[in-house]
Protein backbone atom coordinates (compact mmCIF):
# COMPACT_ATOMS: atom_id res chain seq x y z
CA UNK A 1 0.00 0.00 0.00
CA UNK A 2 1.37 3.42 -1.28
CA UNK A 3 -1.60 5.33 0.80
CA UNK A 4 0.21 8.23 2.77
CA UNK A 5 -0.63 9.56 6.57
CA UNK A 6 -2.12 12.71 6.24
CA UNK A 7 -2.33 13.85 9.87
CA UNK A 8 -5.92 12.74 10.11
CA UNK A 9 -7.32 10.29 12.88
CA UNK A 10 -6.92 6.84 11.91
CA UNK A 11 -10.70 5.87 12.35
CA UNK A 12 -13.54 6.90 10.32
CA UNK A 13 -17.39 6.77 10.99
CA UNK A 14 -19.92 7.20 8.20
CA UNK A 15 -23.21 5.92 7.79
CA UNK A 16 -23.54 2.81 10.03
CA UNK A 17 -20.07 1.72 9.36
CA UNK A 18 -16.55 1.95 11.36
CA UNK A 19 -13.41 2.21 9.86
CA UNK A 20 -9.95 1.54 12.36
CA UNK A 21 -6.69 2.16 10.43
CA UNK A 22 -5.05 0.74 13.26
CA UNK A 23 -6.79 -2.84 13.34
CA UNK A 24 -7.15 -2.80 9.96
CA UNK A 25 -11.17 -3.44 10.22
CA UNK A 26 -14.59 -2.37 9.76
CA UNK A 27 -17.37 -3.00 11.70
CA UNK A 28 -21.01 -2.47 11.33
CA UNK A 29 -22.63 -1.22 14.76
CA UNK A 30 -19.54 -3.45 16.63
CA UNK A 31 -20.39 -6.24 14.49
CA UNK A 32 -16.93 -6.80 11.93
CA UNK A 33 -17.39 -6.78 7.89
CA UNK A 34 -14.67 -9.01 6.39
CA UNK A 35 -12.85 -7.15 3.83
CA UNK A 36 -9.54 -8.43 1.86
CA UNK A 37 -6.67 -6.80 2.21
CA UNK A 38 -6.99 -4.46 -1.07
CA UNK A 39 -10.84 -4.13 -0.37
CA UNK A 40 -9.62 -2.57 3.11
CA UNK A 41 -7.46 0.24 1.34
CA UNK A 42 -9.54 1.03 -1.24
CA UNK A 43 -12.46 1.59 0.84
CA UNK A 44 -10.15 3.35 3.05
CA UNK A 45 -8.77 5.53 0.47
CA UNK A 46 -11.83 6.54 -0.94
CA UNK A 47 -12.91 7.50 2.82
CA UNK A 48 -10.08 9.97 2.87
CA UNK A 49 -10.58 11.21 -0.05
CA UNK A 50 -14.95 11.85 0.34
CA UNK A 51 -16.67 13.61 -0.81
CA UNK A 52 -14.75 13.93 -3.95
CA UNK A 53 -14.68 12.09 -7.08
CA UNK A 54 -11.84 9.63 -7.64
CA UNK A 55 -10.57 8.92 -10.58
CA UNK A 56 -9.69 4.93 -11.76
CA UNK A 57 -6.04 6.10 -12.83
CA UNK A 58 -5.68 7.70 -9.12
CA UNK A 59 -7.00 4.33 -7.53
CA UNK A 60 -4.92 2.67 -9.58
CA UNK A 61 -1.95 5.03 -8.27
CA UNK A 62 -2.74 5.23 -4.85
CA UNK A 63 -4.60 1.80 -3.74
CA UNK A 64 -2.38 -0.41 -6.23
CA UNK A 65 0.31 1.19 -5.96
CA UNK A 66 1.04 1.62 -10.23
CA UNK A 67 -0.44 2.74 -12.62
CA UNK A 68 -1.05 -0.30 -15.01
CA UNK A 69 -4.45 -1.38 -13.62
CA UNK A 70 -7.14 -0.95 -16.14
CA UNK A 71 -10.16 0.89 -15.54
CA UNK A 72 -12.18 -2.93 -16.06
CA UNK A 73 -9.89 -4.20 -13.25
CA UNK A 74 -10.70 -1.27 -10.67
CA UNK A 75 -14.53 -0.97 -11.62
CA UNK A 76 -14.77 -4.82 -10.60
CA UNK A 77 -13.09 -4.67 -7.58
CA UNK A 78 -15.20 -2.01 -6.60
CA UNK A 79 -18.31 -4.37 -7.61
CA UNK A 80 -16.47 -6.78 -4.77
CA UNK A 81 -16.42 -4.14 -2.34
CA UNK A 82 -19.63 -3.34 -2.85
CA UNK A 83 -20.59 -7.17 -2.59
CA UNK A 84 -18.93 -7.08 0.76
CA UNK A 85 -20.71 -3.80 2.31
CA UNK A 86 -23.59 -5.27 0.76
CA UNK A 87 -24.24 -1.77 -1.08
CA UNK A 88 -26.43 -2.41 -3.93
CA UNK A 89 -25.34 -0.69 -7.08
CA UNK A 90 -28.58 0.08 -8.31
CA UNK A 91 -29.43 1.96 -4.97
CA UNK A 92 -25.76 2.92 -3.26
CA UNK A 93 -26.24 3.94 0.71
CA UNK A 94 -21.62 3.94 0.73
CA UNK A 95 -20.05 3.93 -3.11
CA UNK A 96 -21.42 5.87 -6.28
CA UNK A 97 -19.97 5.69 -9.43
CA UNK A 98 -19.83 8.69 -11.54
CA UNK A 99 -20.06 7.84 -15.43
CA UNK A 100 -17.07 8.69 -17.12
CA UNK A 101 -15.47 9.99 -13.74
CA UNK A 102 -14.82 7.94 -10.94
CA UNK A 103 -16.14 6.87 -7.62
CA UNK A 104 -16.72 8.45 -4.59
CA UNK A 105 -17.92 7.52 -0.81
CA UNK A 106 -21.54 9.04 0.05
CA UNK A 107 -22.05 9.20 3.87
CA UNK A 108 -20.85 12.19 5.82
CA UNK A 109 -17.08 10.97 6.80
CA UNK A 110 -16.73 11.71 10.62
CA UNK A 111 -13.41 10.83 13.03
CA UNK A 112 -14.74 8.06 15.20
CA UNK A 113 -12.12 8.96 18.28
CA UNK A 114 -8.45 6.96 18.73
CA UNK A 115 -8.25 3.57 17.56
CA UNK A 116 -7.55 0.72 19.56
CA UNK A 117 -4.77 -1.60 19.61
CA UNK A 118 -6.88 -4.65 20.22
CA UNK A 119 -6.86 -7.62 17.85
CA UNK A 120 -10.12 -7.98 16.25
CA UNK A 121 -13.00 -9.35 17.72
CA UNK A 122 -14.44 -12.43 16.46
CA UNK A 123 -10.68 -13.86 15.76
CA UNK A 124 -9.55 -16.87 16.57
CA UNK A 125 -6.22 -19.31 16.08
CA UNK A 126 -7.17 -23.17 16.40
CA UNK A 127 -3.56 -24.44 17.58
CA UNK A 128 -3.08 -28.41 16.42
CA UNK A 129 -5.12 -30.38 18.22
CA UNK A 130 -2.95 -33.11 20.43
CA UNK A 131 -2.92 -36.72 19.69
CA UNK A 132 -3.26 -38.32 22.68
CA UNK A 133 -4.75 -42.03 20.93
CA UNK A 134 -3.33 -45.03 22.07
CA UNK A 135 -1.68 -46.08 19.17
CA UNK A 136 0.63 -44.02 16.92
CA UNK A 137 -0.94 -45.29 13.26
CA UNK A 138 -4.21 -43.08 14.97
CA UNK A 139 -2.45 -40.09 15.14
CA UNK A 140 -4.12 -38.91 11.82
CA UNK A 141 -7.34 -38.29 13.76
CA UNK A 142 -6.00 -35.51 15.34
CA UNK A 143 -4.43 -33.67 12.08
CA UNK A 144 -7.98 -34.49 10.71
CA UNK A 145 -10.22 -33.08 13.01
CA UNK A 146 -8.19 -29.89 12.88
CA UNK A 147 -8.67 -29.37 9.53
CA UNK A 148 -12.24 -29.70 9.65
CA UNK A 149 -13.06 -28.00 12.59
CA UNK A 150 -10.77 -24.29 11.01
CA UNK A 151 -12.52 -25.42 8.03
CA UNK A 152 -15.94 -25.28 9.80
CA UNK A 153 -15.18 -22.17 11.79
CA UNK A 154 -14.35 -20.28 8.24
CA UNK A 155 -17.47 -20.90 7.54
CA UNK A 156 -19.35 -19.33 10.08
CA UNK A 157 -20.37 -15.52 10.72
CA UNK A 158 -17.55 -12.98 10.16
CA UNK A 159 -14.90 -15.28 11.90
CA UNK A 160 -11.72 -14.23 10.90
CA UNK A 161 -9.70 -17.43 11.64
CA UNK A 162 -5.95 -17.87 11.11
CA UNK A 163 -5.02 -20.29 8.50
CA UNK A 164 -3.44 -24.02 9.07
CA UNK A 165 0.17 -23.00 8.10
CA UNK A 166 0.19 -19.74 10.35
CA UNK A 167 -0.71 -22.36 13.27
CA UNK A 168 1.81 -25.41 12.13
CA UNK A 169 4.20 -22.99 13.91
CA UNK A 170 3.29 -23.63 17.31
CA UNK A 171 2.86 -27.40 17.04
CA UNK A 172 6.03 -27.46 19.31
CA UNK A 173 6.49 -24.21 20.58
CA UNK A 174 6.72 -23.28 24.39
CA UNK A 175 4.30 -20.26 24.10
CA UNK A 176 1.45 -18.93 26.13
CA UNK A 177 -1.46 -18.20 24.90
CA UNK A 178 -0.85 -14.28 24.84
CA UNK A 179 2.40 -14.41 23.04
CA UNK A 180 0.39 -17.03 20.58
CA UNK A 181 -2.64 -14.68 20.22
CA UNK A 182 -0.12 -11.41 19.68
CA UNK A 183 1.99 -12.61 16.95
CA UNK A 184 -1.12 -13.91 15.30
CA UNK A 185 -2.66 -11.15 15.94
CA UNK A 186 -5.92 -12.52 17.50
CA UNK A 187 -8.86 -12.39 20.25
CA UNK A 188 -8.91 -16.06 21.22
CA UNK A 189 -6.89 -19.32 20.71
CA UNK A 190 -8.21 -22.71 20.79
CA UNK A 191 -6.74 -25.90 22.02
CA UNK A 192 -8.01 -29.12 21.84
CA UNK A 193 -6.72 -32.96 22.01
CA UNK A 194 -8.03 -36.17 20.52
CA UNK A 195 -8.34 -39.49 21.34
CA UNK A 196 -9.54 -42.23 19.35
CA UNK A 197 -9.63 -46.40 20.49
CA UNK A 198 -11.42 -48.96 20.42
CA UNK A 199 -13.91 -46.76 17.69
CA UNK A 200 -14.25 -44.12 20.14
CA UNK A 201 -13.14 -40.31 19.55
CA UNK A 202 -12.56 -38.46 22.65
CA UNK A 203 -11.90 -34.64 21.79
CA UNK A 204 -11.65 -32.04 24.72
CA UNK A 205 -11.62 -28.33 23.50
CA UNK A 206 -10.82 -25.25 25.36
CA UNK A 207 -11.24 -21.58 24.17
CA UNK A 208 -9.26 -18.47 25.83
CA UNK A 209 -9.30 -15.25 25.88
CA UNK A 210 -5.52 -14.28 23.80
CA UNK A 211 -5.16 -11.44 26.29
CA UNK A 212 -5.44 -13.27 29.69
CA UNK A 213 -5.19 -16.68 29.01
CA UNK A 214 -8.90 -16.72 30.88
CA UNK A 215 -10.51 -19.80 30.05
CA UNK A 216 -13.89 -18.44 27.68
CA UNK A 217 -15.12 -21.89 27.28
CA UNK A 218 -14.16 -25.71 27.19
CA UNK A 219 -15.76 -28.71 26.71
CA UNK A 220 -15.19 -32.77 26.12
CA UNK A 221 -16.70 -34.93 24.58
CA UNK A 222 -16.88 -38.77 23.84
CA UNK A 223 -18.75 -40.26 21.76
CA UNK A 224 -18.69 -43.46 18.68
CA UNK A 225 -16.59 -42.54 15.74
CA UNK A 226 -20.04 -42.21 13.88
CA UNK A 227 -21.27 -39.16 15.81
CA UNK A 228 -18.10 -37.19 14.98
CA UNK A 229 -19.09 -34.82 12.16
CA UNK A 230 -21.84 -33.96 15.50
CA UNK A 231 -18.45 -33.23 17.94
CA UNK A 232 -16.77 -31.04 14.81
CA UNK A 233 -20.11 -29.01 14.77
CA UNK A 234 -20.58 -28.95 17.91
CA UNK A 235 -17.03 -26.96 18.64
CA UNK A 236 -17.45 -24.73 16.11
CA UNK A 237 -20.74 -23.86 16.53
CA UNK A 238 -20.01 -23.51 20.54
CA UNK A 239 -16.77 -20.80 18.99
CA UNK A 240 -19.15 -19.45 17.51
CA UNK A 241 -21.72 -18.63 20.17
CA UNK A 242 -19.05 -17.43 22.52
CA UNK A 243 -17.31 -14.92 20.03
CA UNK A 244 -20.92 -13.92 19.37
CA UNK A 245 -21.04 -14.09 15.93
CA UNK A 246 -23.94 -13.86 14.06
CA UNK A 247 -25.24 -16.68 11.89
CA UNK A 248 -27.56 -16.70 9.03
CA UNK A 249 -29.27 -20.13 8.67
CA UNK A 250 -27.68 -21.16 5.94
CA UNK A 251 -24.37 -21.48 7.61
CA UNK A 252 -25.92 -23.12 10.77
CA UNK A 253 -27.33 -25.60 8.35
CA UNK A 254 -23.90 -26.11 5.94
CA UNK A 255 -21.66 -26.75 9.30
CA UNK A 256 -24.23 -29.16 10.72
CA UNK A 257 -24.71 -30.74 7.30
CA UNK A 258 -22.95 -34.64 7.49
CA UNK A 259 -20.99 -34.63 4.82
CA UNK A 260 -21.11 -38.24 4.23
CA UNK A 261 -23.61 -41.00 5.49
CA UNK A 262 -20.40 -43.44 5.39
CA UNK A 263 -18.03 -43.20 8.66
CA UNK A 264 -15.92 -46.01 6.94
CA UNK A 265 -15.73 -43.07 3.98
CA UNK A 266 -14.63 -40.18 6.78
CA UNK A 267 -11.89 -42.05 8.27
CA UNK A 268 -10.68 -42.74 5.30
CA UNK A 269 -11.11 -39.56 4.08
CA UNK A 270 -9.31 -37.63 7.22
CA UNK A 271 -6.35 -39.98 6.98
CA UNK A 272 -5.77 -39.02 3.41
CA UNK A 273 -6.07 -35.12 4.55
CA UNK A 274 -3.29 -35.73 7.03
CA UNK A 275 -0.92 -37.33 4.72
CA UNK A 276 -1.54 -34.27 2.20
CA UNK A 277 0.67 -32.42 4.66
CA UNK A 278 3.54 -34.83 4.46
CA UNK A 279 4.96 -33.14 1.11
CA UNK A 280 5.93 -36.34 -0.17
CA UNK A 281 5.34 -38.70 -3.68
CA UNK A 282 4.34 -41.59 -2.00
CA UNK A 283 2.05 -40.17 0.66
CA UNK A 284 0.58 -38.07 -1.80
CA UNK A 285 -0.22 -41.04 -4.22
CA UNK A 286 -1.03 -42.91 -0.86
CA UNK A 287 -3.97 -40.07 -0.26
CA UNK A 288 -5.32 -40.16 -3.62
CA UNK A 289 -5.79 -43.88 -3.30
CA UNK A 290 -7.44 -43.29 0.58
CA UNK A 291 -9.93 -40.83 -1.54
CA UNK A 292 -10.70 -42.86 -4.07
CA UNK A 293 -11.91 -45.32 -1.59
CA UNK A 294 -13.89 -42.64 -0.20
CA UNK A 295 -15.75 -41.85 -3.15
CA UNK A 296 -16.14 -45.73 -3.16
CA UNK A 297 -18.07 -46.20 -0.35
CA UNK A 298 -19.96 -43.01 -0.82
CA UNK A 299 -20.50 -41.52 -4.39
CA UNK A 300 -21.67 -38.38 -3.21
CA UNK A 301 -19.16 -37.03 -0.51
CA UNK A 302 -18.53 -34.04 -2.01
CA UNK A 303 -15.40 -32.88 0.26
CA UNK A 304 -13.72 -35.90 -1.13
CA UNK A 305 -13.94 -35.21 -5.17
CA UNK A 306 -12.84 -32.04 -4.08
CA UNK A 307 -10.04 -33.13 -2.17
CA UNK A 308 -9.56 -35.76 -4.69
CA UNK A 309 -9.47 -33.42 -7.42
CA UNK A 310 -6.80 -30.93 -5.76
CA UNK A 311 -4.16 -33.95 -5.00
CA UNK A 312 -4.63 -35.43 -8.27
CA UNK A 313 -3.60 -31.82 -9.85
CA UNK A 314 -1.00 -31.58 -7.54
CA UNK A 315 0.36 -35.55 -8.06
CA UNK A 316 1.83 -33.89 -11.79
CA UNK A 317 4.45 -32.33 -9.91
CA UNK A 318 5.42 -35.50 -7.95
CA UNK A 319 4.92 -37.79 -10.80
CA UNK A 320 5.40 -36.09 -13.99
CA UNK A 321 5.85 -39.06 -15.73
CA UNK A 322 1.92 -39.47 -15.49
CA UNK A 323 1.15 -35.74 -15.65
CA UNK A 324 -1.92 -36.25 -18.35
CA UNK A 325 -3.65 -38.62 -16.27
CA UNK A 326 -3.09 -36.88 -13.31
CA UNK A 327 -4.94 -33.70 -14.65
CA UNK A 328 -7.70 -35.51 -16.34
CA UNK A 329 -8.49 -36.92 -13.16
CA UNK A 330 -8.29 -34.13 -11.61
CA UNK A 331 -10.79 -32.26 -13.54
CA UNK A 332 -13.19 -35.08 -13.36
CA UNK A 333 -13.25 -35.50 -9.45
CA UNK A 334 -14.13 -31.45 -9.31
CA UNK A 335 -16.14 -31.93 -12.31
CA UNK A 336 -18.35 -34.44 -10.30
CA UNK A 337 -18.50 -32.29 -7.05
CA UNK A 338 -20.22 -29.76 -9.02
CA UNK A 339 -22.62 -31.88 -10.34
CA UNK A 340 -23.63 -32.81 -7.13
CA UNK A 341 -23.24 -29.27 -5.99
CA UNK A 342 -23.06 -26.85 -8.54
CA UNK A 343 -22.82 -23.95 -5.90
CA UNK A 344 -19.83 -25.52 -4.05
CA UNK A 345 -16.83 -22.90 -3.87
CA UNK A 346 -14.16 -24.94 -2.98
CA UNK A 347 -15.47 -27.41 -6.05
CA UNK A 348 -15.18 -24.30 -8.59
CA UNK A 349 -11.56 -23.51 -7.16
CA UNK A 350 -10.41 -26.74 -7.17
CA UNK A 351 -11.72 -27.10 -11.05
CA UNK A 352 -9.57 -23.83 -12.40
CA UNK A 353 -6.62 -25.30 -10.44
CA UNK A 354 -7.47 -28.26 -13.13
CA UNK A 355 -7.78 -26.71 -15.76
CA UNK A 356 -5.35 -24.35 -16.08
CA UNK A 357 -2.80 -27.03 -16.30
CA UNK A 358 -4.56 -28.67 -19.05
CA UNK A 359 -4.28 -25.30 -21.18
CA UNK A 360 -8.23 -24.16 -21.07
CA UNK A 361 -7.21 -20.91 -19.37
CA UNK A 362 -10.51 -19.19 -20.28
CA UNK A 363 -12.01 -22.14 -18.18
CA UNK A 364 -9.96 -21.82 -15.37
CA UNK A 365 -10.51 -18.02 -15.13
CA UNK A 366 -14.08 -18.62 -15.10
CA UNK A 367 -14.31 -21.42 -12.51
CA UNK A 368 -11.78 -18.99 -10.22
CA UNK A 369 -14.13 -16.39 -11.17
CA UNK A 370 -17.17 -18.40 -9.97
CA UNK A 371 -15.24 -19.96 -6.84
CA UNK A 372 -14.42 -15.99 -5.69
CA UNK A 373 -18.49 -15.49 -5.81
CA UNK A 374 -19.31 -18.19 -4.06
CA UNK A 375 -16.97 -16.45 -1.27
CA UNK A 376 -13.77 -18.78 -1.63
CA UNK A 377 -11.32 -16.08 -0.02
CA UNK A 378 -8.74 -15.55 -2.57
CA UNK A 379 -5.93 -16.02 0.06
CA UNK A 380 -7.16 -20.09 -0.31
CA UNK A 381 -6.50 -20.00 -4.10
CA UNK A 382 -2.61 -19.41 -4.10
CA UNK A 383 -3.29 -21.41 -7.58
CA UNK A 384 -5.05 -18.63 -9.01
CA UNK A 385 -2.44 -16.10 -7.91
CA UNK A 386 -0.33 -18.83 -10.25
CA UNK A 387 -2.70 -18.79 -12.96
CA UNK A 388 -2.39 -15.22 -13.42
CA UNK A 389 0.89 -15.16 -13.49
CA UNK A 390 1.19 -17.34 -16.11
CA UNK A 391 -1.56 -15.60 -18.63
CA UNK A 392 0.53 -12.10 -17.17
CA UNK A 393 -1.98 -10.75 -15.18
CA UNK A 394 1.25 -9.52 -12.49
CA UNK A 395 -0.97 -7.04 -10.34
CA UNK A 396 -3.77 -9.51 -10.28
CA UNK A 397 -1.25 -12.23 -8.88
CA UNK A 398 0.39 -9.84 -6.62
CA UNK A 399 -2.90 -8.79 -5.13
CA UNK A 400 -4.13 -12.27 -4.58
CA UNK A 401 -0.71 -13.10 -2.94
CA UNK A 402 -0.72 -10.28 -0.76
CA UNK A 403 -3.82 -11.39 0.48
CA UNK A 404 -2.65 -15.02 0.63
CA UNK A 405 0.79 -13.59 3.06
CA UNK A 406 -0.95 -11.78 5.23
CA UNK A 407 -3.19 -14.68 6.53
CA UNK A 408 -0.77 -17.25 5.95
CA UNK A 409 3.11 -15.56 6.66
CA UNK A 410 4.40 -18.34 7.15
CA UNK A 411 3.72 -20.04 3.80
CA UNK A 412 6.95 -20.81 1.92
CA UNK A 413 5.06 -21.29 -1.65
CA UNK A 414 2.76 -17.92 -1.11
CA UNK A 415 5.95 -16.21 -0.11
CA UNK A 416 8.12 -17.76 -3.05
CA UNK A 417 5.54 -16.47 -6.01
CA UNK A 418 4.70 -12.91 -4.38
CA UNK A 419 8.72 -12.84 -4.85
CA UNK A 420 8.30 -13.32 -8.34
CA UNK A 421 4.90 -11.32 -8.62
CA UNK A 422 6.69 -8.30 -7.71
CA UNK A 423 9.78 -8.69 -10.08
CA UNK A 424 7.46 -9.01 -12.74
CA UNK A 425 5.72 -5.29 -11.62
CA UNK A 426 8.85 -3.82 -11.55
CA UNK A 427 8.86 -3.53 -7.68
CA UNK A 428 12.58 -5.66 -7.53
CA UNK A 429 13.22 -3.73 -3.84
CA UNK A 430 9.78 -5.59 -2.11
CA UNK A 431 11.27 -8.54 -4.59
CA UNK A 432 14.69 -8.66 -2.92
CA UNK A 433 13.23 -7.70 0.59
CA UNK A 434 11.34 -10.60 0.47
CA UNK A 435 13.39 -13.18 -1.10
CA UNK A 436 16.13 -12.18 1.71
CA UNK A 437 13.24 -12.75 4.21
CA UNK A 438 11.61 -16.28 2.72
CA UNK A 439 15.44 -17.33 3.15
CA UNK A 440 15.64 -16.60 6.70
CA UNK A 441 12.59 -18.60 7.30
CA UNK A 442 12.55 -21.76 5.26
CA UNK A 443 15.55 -23.82 4.78
CA UNK A 444 15.50 -25.56 2.16
CA UNK A 445 12.91 -23.05 -0.20
CA UNK A 446 11.99 -25.48 -3.24
CA UNK A 447 12.56 -24.04 -6.07
CA UNK A 448 13.08 -20.02 -4.98
CA UNK A 449 16.57 -20.17 -5.04
CA UNK A 450 16.65 -21.02 -8.67
CA UNK A 451 13.93 -18.48 -9.67
CA UNK A 452 15.61 -15.63 -8.07
CA UNK A 453 18.75 -16.78 -9.76
CA UNK A 454 16.98 -16.77 -13.36
CA UNK A 455 15.68 -12.97 -12.72
CA UNK A 456 18.84 -11.45 -11.22
CA UNK A 457 20.18 -13.38 -14.59
CA UNK A 458 17.90 -11.62 -16.63
CA UNK A 459 18.24 -8.53 -14.85
CA UNK A 460 22.31 -8.92 -16.12
CA UNK A 461 23.25 -9.02 -12.46
CA UNK A 462 25.65 -11.98 -12.59
CA UNK A 463 27.68 -11.10 -9.24
CA UNK A 464 24.81 -11.82 -7.78
CA UNK A 465 23.25 -14.46 -9.66
CA UNK A 466 26.51 -16.38 -8.77
CA UNK A 467 25.69 -15.69 -5.20
CA UNK A 468 22.85 -17.51 -5.13
CA UNK A 469 22.61 -21.10 -4.11
CA UNK A 470 22.12 -23.05 -7.42
CA UNK A 471 19.67 -25.93 -7.60
CA UNK A 472 19.89 -28.94 -10.46
CA UNK A 473 23.25 -29.82 -11.87
CA UNK A 474 22.10 -27.15 -15.25
CA UNK A 475 21.68 -24.79 -12.87
CA UNK A 476 25.23 -25.00 -11.82
CA UNK A 477 26.71 -25.95 -15.48
CA UNK A 478 25.67 -22.39 -15.91
CA UNK A 479 26.35 -20.54 -13.46
CA UNK A 480 29.99 -21.68 -13.34
CA UNK A 481 30.42 -21.43 -17.58
CA UNK A 482 28.50 -17.17 -17.61
CA UNK A 483 31.79 -15.89 -18.77
CA UNK A 484 31.78 -18.82 -21.88
CA UNK A 485 28.90 -18.82 -23.37
CA UNK A 486 29.55 -20.79 -26.51
CA UNK A 487 30.71 -23.79 -24.28
CA UNK A 488 27.73 -23.52 -22.51
CA UNK A 489 24.78 -23.26 -25.80
CA UNK A 490 26.94 -26.89 -26.45
CA UNK A 491 26.12 -28.01 -22.90
CA UNK A 492 22.75 -26.79 -23.57
CA UNK A 493 21.83 -27.87 -26.96
CA UNK A 494 23.73 -31.43 -26.03
CA UNK A 495 21.78 -31.76 -22.18
CA UNK A 496 18.02 -30.58 -24.54
CA UNK A 497 18.84 -33.57 -27.10
CA UNK A 498 18.81 -36.11 -23.99
CA UNK A 499 15.93 -34.75 -21.92
CA UNK A 500 13.27 -36.99 -22.60
CA UNK A 501 9.51 -36.74 -21.26
CA UNK A 502 8.84 -36.08 -17.51
CA UNK A 503 11.43 -33.31 -16.76
CA UNK A 504 9.51 -29.68 -18.01
CA UNK A 505 11.70 -28.38 -15.35
CA UNK A 506 14.46 -29.66 -16.90
CA UNK A 507 13.45 -28.11 -20.02
CA UNK A 508 12.21 -24.89 -18.69
CA UNK A 509 16.04 -23.99 -17.19
CA UNK A 510 17.47 -25.21 -20.09
CA UNK A 511 14.98 -22.06 -22.16
CA UNK A 512 15.78 -19.49 -19.61
CA UNK A 513 19.59 -20.54 -19.87
CA UNK A 514 19.38 -20.91 -24.00
CA UNK A 515 17.70 -17.30 -24.23
CA UNK A 516 20.31 -15.59 -22.04
CA UNK A 517 22.78 -16.99 -24.01
CA UNK A 518 21.63 -16.07 -27.23
CA UNK A 519 19.79 -19.21 -28.58
CA UNK A 520 16.45 -17.99 -29.26
CA UNK A 521 15.57 -21.03 -31.30
CA UNK A 522 16.80 -23.36 -28.54
CA UNK A 523 15.21 -21.15 -25.73
CA UNK A 524 11.24 -21.94 -27.58
CA UNK A 525 11.45 -25.51 -28.52
CA UNK A 526 12.67 -26.36 -24.90
CA UNK A 527 10.07 -24.04 -23.13
CA UNK A 528 7.53 -25.21 -25.71
CA UNK A 529 8.51 -29.09 -24.61
CA UNK A 530 8.47 -28.05 -20.90
CA UNK A 531 4.61 -26.08 -21.47
CA UNK A 532 3.44 -29.20 -22.94
CA UNK A 533 4.12 -31.46 -20.33
CA UNK A 534 2.98 -28.76 -17.64
CA UNK A 535 1.19 -25.27 -18.67
CA UNK A 536 1.87 -22.91 -16.32
CA UNK A 537 5.47 -23.27 -16.83
CA UNK A 538 4.59 -20.63 -19.23
CA UNK A 539 4.93 -17.92 -16.41
CA UNK A 540 8.62 -17.81 -17.29
CA UNK A 541 8.41 -16.59 -20.88
CA UNK A 542 7.78 -12.84 -19.14
CA UNK A 543 11.22 -13.04 -17.45
CA UNK A 544 13.66 -10.65 -18.78
CA UNK A 545 16.09 -12.58 -20.77
CA UNK A 546 13.10 -13.89 -22.94
CA UNK A 547 12.57 -10.62 -24.33
CA UNK A 548 14.20 -11.81 -27.24
CA UNK A 549 12.07 -14.78 -27.69
CA UNK A 550 8.90 -12.90 -27.07
CA UNK A 551 9.76 -11.00 -30.33
CA UNK A 552 9.66 -13.95 -32.67
CA UNK A 553 6.45 -15.63 -34.66
CA UNK A 554 6.66 -18.41 -33.33
CA UNK A 555 6.78 -17.25 -29.87
CA UNK A 556 3.21 -16.29 -30.66
CA UNK A 557 2.21 -19.63 -32.00
CA UNK A 558 3.16 -20.57 -28.87
CA UNK A 559 0.23 -18.55 -26.70
CA UNK A 560 -1.90 -19.19 -29.22
CA UNK A 561 -1.51 -23.26 -28.63
CA UNK A 562 -1.73 -22.94 -25.32
CA UNK A 563 -4.62 -21.10 -25.10
CA UNK A 564 -3.08 -17.47 -23.25
CA UNK A 565 -4.64 -15.88 -26.28
CA UNK A 566 -8.13 -17.06 -26.35
CA UNK A 567 -8.12 -16.03 -22.55
CA UNK A 568 -6.66 -12.54 -23.21
CA UNK A 569 -9.22 -12.10 -25.89
CA UNK A 570 -12.08 -12.72 -23.39
CA UNK A 571 -10.97 -11.61 -20.47
CA UNK A 572 -8.57 -8.57 -21.46
CA UNK A 573 -4.78 -8.52 -22.76
CA UNK A 574 -2.23 -7.49 -20.30
CA UNK A 575 0.50 -4.81 -20.75
CA UNK A 576 3.16 -6.90 -21.48
CA UNK A 577 1.24 -7.95 -24.85
CA UNK A 578 -1.44 -6.07 -27.09
CA UNK A 579 -3.31 -6.49 -29.97
CA UNK A 580 -2.48 -4.75 -33.26
CA UNK A 581 -5.61 -2.51 -34.39
CA UNK A 582 -7.62 -4.00 -37.29
CA UNK A 583 -5.33 -7.21 -37.38
CA UNK A 584 -5.62 -10.58 -35.26
CA UNK A 585 -1.75 -10.16 -34.74
CA UNK A 586 -0.16 -8.98 -31.39
CA UNK A 587 3.19 -7.96 -30.22
CA UNK A 588 4.56 -8.37 -26.63
CA UNK A 589 7.84 -5.89 -25.46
Amino acid sequence: MVIPTDGRPPSYRFADLTLDVARRCVSRRGQPVELKTLDFDLLRFLVEQAPNVVTADLLAEKVWGRHFVSPENVSQRIKLLRHSLADDASQPRYIETVRNKGHRLIPVVETAGEPTSAPPRGSVAVLPFDNLSPDPNDAYFAIGIHDQIVSKLTQLGHLRVASRSSVQAYVAAKKSVPDIARELQVATVLEGSVSYSGGRVRVTAHLSDGATNANVWSRSYEHAFDDIFAIQSSIALAVAQALAAELLPSQRERVERRPTASSSAYNVYLSAIARQFRDSRDELLLAIDELEQAVTLDENFIEAWVLDSNLRTTAQFFDPEHGDEHRAAGERAARRALALDPEHGDAHAALGYALGFSKDWKGAEQAYREAARLHVPLANMHAYAVFKLAVADFSGAREILDEAREAEPANGTVLRFLVLANASVGDWTTAEALYDSGRRLFTPWRQTDSGMMHWRVGRNELTAARAVPPEGAINTAMIEQLDAPEAALADLRRLYAASGSGNPDVRRDIALWAAHFGDTALALDAMRAAVSEQAEIVLYVWLPQFRPVRQLPEFKELLRDVGVVAHWEAYGWPAICQPVRDTDDFNCD
